[in-house]
């Protein structure tokens, strides 16, 4: 990660405005031009400009890999709306959709008769308006954008067509002739280019405000892979031409593939179905073809003991954090094991959360010392503000903060150490990794996720102490349950801090006790190996 930097200027004086400085990888430089960018962060203060070069830093990959996907495509033609071709092609596609509506039950004698009237031309200057809109709306959907007056004057005969074959083929029906229509024998099945491109769909939806990271985003990463196995699987690129039954049947492969019930259903027919639903709302779909399939044998709950720490594991935990690790383990990486289960155990905050903290992200607040969760790294992207519970200033963490202070560096990892990865996997998410393999690996505490186990336990401990609920979901990042009223006014620090003294202490034995060096047993290259090959296996399973 880059670190907050003054120009010098042509006198040779520092600007008082803190610059980003980052070098572009080789595989970029010559769509960017140069060897190296730079970035006002508009601020003249330290911390605050140690806060927003993260978040500078991911937009500048994200411009780079966006420059990439563009070269990558090739020269954009200029926008000339559909081809001949296509326009031909969304006649068949309506005389059928049209057909199939009615066809099953088309009616007999006098009621098969309307089919018949419904195939004459329509002399009523209403119908030429109706038919107008029709074709606008047709092209609206098609282009997203407003079509040209001649595409509109092209398609308005080719849908009157359409309709009219369509209650042909219905009256024939009628009588028992269920042959297909000549006329649809003529009419291109296919399009000169994808209607809604899958692909496209998806890196419009991941380019939404309100996905985090957005197109390197967690959302995206975990999902690209996603999308395309789905293309894969189904042998084109087209959302549009996506049925239900197609659905369907991508929920019953992938559960054949093994993958889990709850996988299939948040990831695997997630995916497709947000990114299908955001184009739906765009007015470029019809249908959202995923919508309302299920997958069964989903739990809909998990037992207590499944979700969170028992005591046992939280105090196996919290004993390890003061035991001698391992002269191997790095600085941030023993004080991300001392501190990180301890400030998750009285905030219940998310491990991400922590993990990513700067010193100046800990600031004492009317007399109380705080931790400010900055909006762009929480989830909800709302600023926080949780007191320091009174067991941590008795640890002397508020020492261990002063002295990454005063080097200048985050609390649990080291930007110098950083290994040139793309901001889709910062620094902080691989220490919170890293927590997880231990708490599994080295403490063999499994069947509950570790970066996640301490918010269920601080909710289970919250239930038994007078703590006021709404202060409690502040705290930890939940939604309010108490109404609207539960976001009006300020959730005062102090106030805050009164509400977290009622959380009661972990009683930790060996806290009193001298450090002992943590017994570590040698591994051979088979058991490194074969470790490694477990948590892949649980990745892609998670």
């Amino acid at each position: 990660m880059p670190t907050p930097f003054r120009p010098t200027k042509a006198s040779g004086n520092e600007q008082n405005v803190y610059w980003i400085r980052k070098k572009v990888p080789k595989k970029y430089r010559a769509l960017v031009g140069k060897t190296e960018v730079w970035r006002s962060l508009k601020t003249t203060d330290r911390r605050t400009a140690n806060a927003r070069i993260a978040v500078a830093s991911v937009e500048l990959e994200r411009e780079w890999e966006l420059l990439a996907l563009e070269a990558k495509r090739g020269p954009k033609a200029p926008q000339v709306g559909l081809a001949h071709q296509d326009l031909f092609a969304i006649q068949r596609e309506t005389h059928v959709r049209i057909r199939d509506a009615h066809i099953a039950e088309p009616g007999t004698g006098f009621g098969a008769l309307r089919w018949l009237a419904l195939t004459e031309n329509d002399d009523d200057p209403g119908a030429e308006e109706a038919l107008d809109h029709w074709a606008r709306e047709v092209l609206t959907r098609e282009l997203g954008g407003s079509p040209a007056e001649a595409q509109v004057e092209k398609l308005k005969p080719l849908l009157a067509e359409a309709r009219k074959g369509a209650y042909g083929d219905v009256f024939r029906a009628s009588k028992g002739d269920y042959k297909e229509s000549a006329k649809l024998g003529e009419l291109p099945k296919t399009r000169t280019k994808p209607k809604v491109d899958i692909m496209e769909a998806f890196e419009l939806y991941c380019s939404q405000p309100r996905i985090k990271g957005g197109l390197d985003g967690p959302t995206a990463k975990r999902w690209r892979p996603v999308i395309e196995r789905f293309i894969e699987w189904i042998k084109h690129r087209d959302l549009a031409r996506v049925t239900p039954q197609d659905a369907v049947r991508w929920r019953d492969y992938m559960i054949s593939q093994g993958i889990a019930p709850k996988a299939v259903r948040d990831v695997w027919l997630a995916a497709p179905r947000s990114v299908a639903t955001h184009m739906l709302n765009a007015l470029r779909l019809e249908i959202n073809p995923f919508a309302g399939i299920k997958v069964e044998g989903v739990k809909a709950w998990k037992e207590d003991d499944e979700r969170g720490f028992d005591p046992d594991q939280a105090l196996t935990i919290l004993s390890a954090t003061v035991a001698t690790p391992s002269h191997l383990t790095s600085a941030e990486m023993r004080a991300a094991r001392r501190w990180v289960p301890w400030i998750c155990a009285y905030t219940g905050a998310r491990v991400n959360e922590i993990t990513s903290l700067l010193p100046s992200d800990v600031q004492q607040i009317l007399g109380h010392w705080c931790f400010v969760l900055r909006p762009e790294i929480t989830k909800g992207k709302r600023l926080r503000r949780v007191p320091v519970h009174k067991h941590l200033l008795d640890q002397k963490f508020m020492v261990y903060v002063e002295a990454r202070r005063k080097l200048d560096k985050p609390l649990f990892y080291d930007p110098d150490r950083a290994r040139g990865g793309k901001g889709a996997n910062p620094q902080w998410q691989k220490v919170a990794e890293r927590l997880g393999d231990w708490v599994r690996d080295t403490l063999k505490i499994t069947g509950v996720q570790p970066n996640h186990g301490w918010r269920h336990l601080w909710r289970e401990i919250v239930r038994g102490t007078k703590m006021k609920p709404e202060l409690c979901d502040y705290m930890c990042g939940h939604e309010s349950k108490s109404g609207t009223g539960a976001r009006y006014g300020k959730r005062k620090v102090p106030v805050l801090a009164k509400e977290l003294a009622l959380f009661p202490r972990f009683k930790v034995p060996a806290l009193k006790q001298p450090q002992a060096a943590l017994k570590r047993t040698r591994r051979s290259p088979q058991q490194i190996a074969a470790d490694k090959a477990e948590r892949a296996a649980r990745r892609t399973a998670a």
